[in-house]
């Protein structure tokens, strides 16, 4: 699911690249503006949304949602994978052993027994 999710993205990212580059910009006829007096220019009213702005904010919208369905993925794969490695700890493993010789006689440090 991951891997078509990060395919959707690639795709979503081109598809925006290419749209956004296609529109004309705000200032595309400024020149014309102060001869012609036209409305669509950066100085006049804008007027509705172009059909390739409203497919730009809607691409968008996906993409954004796509970027947060990934990371959400992501998250929960290291969240899972990181509680599984953690060991559970039992009380066997909390205690400490101490073993203690009953009959052993205390030797000094060469391995000798002490003699008194």
């Amino acid at each position: 699911m991951l891997t078509i999710l990060i395919i959707a993205q690639i795709v979503l990212a081109f598809i925006l690249v290419t749209i956004i580059l296609l529109q004309k910009g705000k200032g595309a006829e400024m020149g014309v503006s102060f001869g012609a007096g036209a409305s669509d220019t950066l100085f006049g009213s804008s007027g509705p949304m172009s059909f390739m702005a409203k497919l730009t904010w809607g691409l968008s919208f996906l993409f954004m949602l796509n970027s947060a369905g990934i990371s959400y993925m992501i998250y929960n794969s290291n969240t899972a994978s990181m509680i599984k490695n953690v060991p559970t700890a039992t009380k066997k493993q909390n205690a400490v052993e101490v073993k203690i010789p009953t009959k052993a006689k205390p030797k000094n440090t060469n391995g000798a027994p002490i003699t008194k």
